[in-house]
């Protein structure tokens, strides 16, 4: 759940140009797959069920592939950020 709760820190983060692992062309393809995901127009139409399911199905793969694996990076950069603060202190 940690990598789930940091992707809109995450996504906070590119936007303002804080978190350089992540660049804003990546985050624009996510934000297409989420659209896609949502929207009712399909490069294949769900009415042919097993392949209009299966695009949908891939690209929900692929997004969460992508965020949770991103987040992943994002929750180390955070630590990395959080330990260079504490070290820094003492």
């Amino acid at each position: 759940m940690t990598r789930v709760r940091a992707i809109p820190r995450m996504v906070r983060a590119v936007m303002r140009g804080e978190y350089g692992g992540m660049g804003k062309g990546r985050l624009g393809l996510i934000a297409l797959g989420v659209v896609y995901i949502i929207s009712p127009i399909d490069i294949v139409p769900d009415f042919l069920t097993l392949i209009g399911v299966a695009d949908d199905f891939g690209v929900f793969l692929w997004l969460a592939t992508a965020l949770l694996g991103e987040s992943g990076r994002y929750v180390e950069h955070e630590r990395r950020i959080i330990l260079g603060r504490v070290e820094g202190e003492v």
